[in-house]
């Protein structure tokens, strides 16, 4: 299928949406989760992962916060961070935490090669990309993609190569911390906290995506696959107990239409995200929405594997609606986010 065909069945399949650049922001600012039980912490750093400038990240906060965070060469159970390489993502930066009654108990930081090996993640980018897994790591979540000025912001670049984020923490973020940190331990929080009722104790893994598509034709430039689909069978969670960063929960989903890739209608593809019960341990993310049996869908996907795919940037290439109305569930902030099984 030719670029100017799949781009005008795009168009005609996503009727009435607005591109994604447009969608209301939940939140500008930037918000907490929950927050460690001491403002003091070492983080362990992975020897072979020491050439990644994680001490530089940690120092942004550790300088102009009153949380004092340092590196160390080592391993840790519960401050730990380290590179993978996997081209089975499209993130470039994950911090995987547990939290309980609001309380960090663990935080786990991963920057992935398979995007930061390419010469764009210049040293001050990557230094800010370190930094953003330790904001998380701190408690802070993402910004909304209008949030510019903040080093929370869910994305390293823009469609066009250009960076998405800020390369320091911002006024807001350094006060978000220190509400979350105060030097008298009597003094009350002014942090904004998720309200604790919505974020269940559990493990929680928040990506940071490599590029911010700023349109779907830029995101379907990037896609292996673009479909329109059925989902006709929620298949469960995969996962190899512990290893959190890469539990998913699958369906199954049956293609109606191509909109560009080599498959055929018909066919029924495994669609992956992020997520997933081990049958004692949940693993929330905070990027997903999960698919459901009977929904018909508009996706933009990235290959895994034989007949299995991940959506980009999880909700951010998810589409659900009816025939020919879809709507983005990334900026469609009134749907509800289905509990794991």
């Amino acid at each position: 299928m030719g670029k100017k065909r799949m781009l005008v069945g795009i168009a005609a399949v996503l009727t009435g949406v607005a591109l994604l650049v447009n969608s209301t922001p939940a939140f500008a600012t930037v918000t907490s989760f929950g927050k460690w039980a001491s403002r003091t912490k070492t983080m362990y750093v992975d020897s072979a992962s020491a050439s990644t400038p994680w001490g530089t990240g940690a120092a942004k906060w550790r300088n102009s916060t009153n949380f004092n965070v340092t590196t160390t060469l080592g391993t840790s159970s519960t401050y730990y961070a380290y590179n993978v390489n996997t081209s089975m993502a499209t993130w470039d930066g994950n911090c995987t935490f547990t939290v309980s009654g609001g309380i960090i108990t663990k935080a786990i930081l991963n920057i992935n090669t398979y995007f930061t090996s390419n010469s764009k993640y210049t040293s001050s980018i990557l230094a800010a990309l370190t930094a953003h897994e330790v904001g998380h790591s701190l408690g802070l979540e993402h910004t909304s993609v209008a949030e510019t000025s903040s080093i929370m912001h869910p994305h390293t670049f823009k469609s066009d190569g250009t960076p998405a984020r800020a390369l320091s923490p911002s006024a807001n973020d350094i006060g978000v911390v220190n509400g979350l940190y105060p030097l008298e331990t009597s003094s009350s929080s002014e942090a904004t906290l998720t309200d604790p009722a919505e974020m269940e104790d559990g493990v929680y893994v928040h990506p940071s995506w490599a590029v911010y598509y700023e349109d779907e034709e830029a995101m379907a430039e990037a896609a292996d696959l673009v479909i329109r689909a059925k989902v006709t069978k929620e298949i469960g969670s995969k996962f190899k107990k512990g290893d959190y960063t890469n539990y998913t929960t699958d369906v199954n989903a049956k293609i109606l239409e191509v909109l560009k890739g080599e498959h055929d209608s018909g066919k029924t593809i495994t669609v992956s995200q992020m997520g997933g019960h081990d049958g004692s341990v949940t693993v929330f993310s905070d990027a997903t929405t999960y698919l459901e049996k009977g929904q018909e869908v508009v996706l933009f996907l990235r290959k895994i594997g034989d007949q299995s795919y991940i959506p980009i940037n999880e909700d951010e290439g998810i589409y659900v609606g009816e025939s020919d109305a879809f709507t983005n569930i990334a900026s469609d902030k009134k749907l509800d986010k289905k509990k794991i099984n």
